[in-house]
């Protein structure tokens, strides 16, 4: 049987597999235009629906096809030769920028700006310990003395950190990338996208 959230993700890629190769790479290029500028949720509803449109892009190979005229903005990326735009995690550190059309690491951690890196080294370091208490063992649960307002806290702070790093962090990539996605959410922390407060 196949995983819930898999089957769902199928559901939401079923209208793009209509497209033809021609409408598709319109449609893709088209809405990277509508990117350029801003830093994005990765739980918005125009990057949701790009990313199920640009998995399919990639099973095809539409960019290679240069069926479509990317935005000038946008180089490509050199996992895949897509269009490059970079999602930032949690992961940031271990696993660079990774790229919406293939999933691989777009742009490693090293190979940031030097200013870059040097905002984000601590703010993942710091995020780090606060995810770290969704998975700590029954020992450290005892130890934390009351383990659910330890994990209350944490989501808390996550929270924080996220909405930070939003609104403080991300905008400096702008000036080296033409957009950039953030997930804005921590699942083992059971926080969600509505919980994370930005503004602008």
């Amino acid at each position: 049987m196949s995983d819930p959230a898999e089957k769902l993700w199928n559901e939401y890629k079923q209208p793009f597999e209509q497209f033809d190769d021609l409408t598709l790479a319109r449609w893709l290029a088209q809405t990277l235009g509508q990117f350029e500028g801003r830093v994005w949720r990765m739980s918005h509803p125009l990057v949701s629906a790009y990313r199920a449109a640009a998995e399919l892009g990639n099973d095809r190979d539409i960019w290679h096809k240069r069926m479509a005229t990317i935005p000038p903005a946008f180089t490509a990326a050199e996992c895949c030769g897509s269009p490059l735009l970079p999602l930032f995690t949690r992961d940031v550190l271990n696993s660079g920028l990774l790229c919406q059309h293939c999933g691989a690491t777009a742009v490693e951690f090293e190979d940031l700006p030097s200013l870059i890196r040097g905002k984000v080294e601590p703010w993942a370091e710091e995020y780090a310990n606060y995810h770290a208490v969704a998975h700590y063992d029954e020992g450290q649960m005892r130890s934390s003395g009351n383990y659910d307002d330890a994990f209350e806290k944490a989501a808390s702070q996550a929270e924080e950190h996220l909405a930070h790093a939003a609104g403080e962090i991300l905008p400096m990539f702008l000036d080296y990338f033409p957009a950039v996605i953030w997930e804005d959410q921590d699942e083992c922390l059971e926080v969600e996208p509505k919980d994370i407060v930005t503004w602008g």
